[in-house]
């Protein structure tokens, strides 16, 4: 389980603390070049520090010591492996509304108690968003009702994640990406080298197969055809906050019979900001849920100002989130269960209510 403290004022603080006492010539927070690196690191964290330095210009040095400075003040929280949402036929969900309880953290603790909770953020006004991983659509009634108890939501809304609508970016955000008609099935072999990235998605080749007991090149080779199949999602959870960004999580209304594809797209190409992601829901039409990080409010009062002007946009309402926790769900456990020796099911069909492939 991860957890993570957002928001600006606390942000400043952590950086004057940490180059106070640690690294005092570092600055006090982000630039746009650590921003492309994680936007980088983000869409493939596995990339050769060759490639970031060339991408972004500077020296491998350079881009060494500035992950090591992300990772220390937990703008970086981690590389973490699993098997995607896509393959899985299951389905990415999100509960948000208003929560009456009094202790976000008693709340962040009942809501990790079912296997489905993925991440809850908190924004102000107590208002959360809960993601949820769910085997199949028939668990969502009982999610739903759990997540009202446990976050004392009277009245949520109840969004089904649209798995593929070109609004994402190029890699796995909460389990959305791009599904295929057909994936390959995953070996023993293919489960075992996701299990060894479970915890660090940029484990040597070398390391990983001295785990699974196969050459290098084999390795090599598995993990290139899980990444370009999109079986594999490897991921990197962050905190741009930590780094004095602010993460903010903005609702958009659309007209009626507005092609939010469209819209989402048209606003996205308008927007300065280098991390965000538009998130559409299957029965919900008229609703975008526009996420991203900036660290200047003068490039946010524009980019909603814009937003709020498009002529398909019929109202915009903005949340700053300042709280965030990441649990473990059934889908994380997945490569080590399947890969017990006692297991001799197809490794194709990892749990029940999977659909033909």
């Amino acid at each position: 389980m991860q957890y993570s403290r957002v928001g600006n004022h606390a942000s400043r603080f952590l950086w004057e603390r940490f180059n106070t006492s640690h690294c005092p010539d570092d600055l006090e927070e982000m630039d746009d070049t650590d921003r492309k690196l994680l936007v980088l690191i983000g869409a493939n964290p596995r990339i050769h520090i060759r490639d970031l330095a060339k991408r972004l210009g500077i020296s491998r040095q350079a881009v060494d010591h500035r992950m090591q400075i992300l990772t220390k003040i937990g703008v970086i929280k981690g590389m973490i492996a699993g098997i995607s949402i896509p393959y899985l036929d299951a389905v990415p969900v999100t509960v948000f509304g208003k929560s009456m309880t009094a202790s976000v953290e008693k709340t962040f603790d009942r809501l990790g108690e079912s296997e489905f909770s993925r991440r809850v953020v908190v924004t102000g006004g107590n208002f959360l968003y809960v993601v949820g991983f769910l085997r199949n659509i028939s668990e969502l009634g009982s999610y739903v009702e759990f997540v009202k108890r446990a976050a004392e939501m009277p009245e949520p809304t109840v969004g089904i994640n649209c798995l593929d609508d070109g609004l994402s970016p190029d890699y796995p955000v909460d389990g959305v990406g791009k599904r295929k008609q057909s994936y390959k099935e995953l070996s023993p072999l293919d489960l075992k080298i996701i299990a060894s990235l479970k915890d660090n998605a940029r484990r040597p080749v070398a390391d990983i197969a001295d785990m699974v007991g196969a050459s290098a090149k084999t390795v090599r080779r598995h993990l290139e055809n899980m990444m370009s199949e999109g079986s594999l999602d490897l991921s990197m959870p962050s905190d741009l906050a930590l780094g004095g960004d602010m993460f903010l999580v903005t609702h958009v209304n659309l007209r009626d019979g507005a092609d939010k594809g469209e819209v989402g797209r048209r606003l996205l190409s308008k927007s300065p900001f280098q991390d965000q992601y538009m998130r559409t829901f299957s029965n919900l039409p008229s609703l975008l849920i526009w996420v991203f990080w900036s660290g200047k409010m003068t490039e946010i009062r524009k980019a909603l100002r814009e937003v709020g002007e498009d002529e398909d946009v019929l109202a915009v309402m903005v949340n700053f989130a300042f709280l965030e926790r990441i649990y473990t769900t059934w889908r994380d456990k997945l490569p080590e269960v399947r890969t017990r020796p006692s297991e001799k099911t197809n490794a194709h069909n990892l749990h029940s209510g999977l659909g033909t492939r």
